[in-house]
């Protein structure tokens, strides 16, 4: 109760899916891992994130030249990947077939549901040889 005798209300709001990752980068580590980092979204959906879904795509990256017409297709071989909530960034080290090229995304999940997935990365090419990319 307050000063005046009335009885406080405090509503919670109810937990809902968290809202997408910010900033999603791919980038080639030391030209043999693919690294991805990510920003936590804004909102958390009124609990904690317990962790992040990460999905990629790709298409086919045939002697040095893109195929630019080449729709991007959920990839085979980028099976997703579930991180745990305390961390923003991930490795894929031996993952990724190569001449393709890739993009990622990511979604942050709570207690209520798995949220929407970031923007798709930049595209990163992986080249032959033992795991090469740019």
């Amino acid at each position: 109760m307050n000063s005046r005798g009335y009885r406080l209300l405090r509503f919670r709001r109810k937990a809902q899916p968290p809202g997408r990752p910010r900033h999603t980068v791919a980038k080639c580590d030391r030209g043999i891992y693919v690294t991805l980092e990510w920003r936590q979204p804004r909102d958390d959906g009124g609990t904690d994130i317990t962790g992040y879904a990460i999905k990629c795509r790709g298409r086919p990256h045939r002697y040095g030249h893109s195929e630019d017409d080449a729709e991007w297709t959920d990839d085979d071989n980028c099976s997703p990947v579930n991180v745990a909530g305390n961390t923003t960034q991930f490795q894929f080290t031996d993952e990724l077939e190569q001449w393709r090229r890739y993009q990622f995304a990511v979604a942050a999940v709570n207690a209520a549901g798995q949220g929407q997935f970031s923007l798709f990365s930049d595209d990163v090419n992986i080249y032959h040889g033992e795991h090469c990319c740019d």
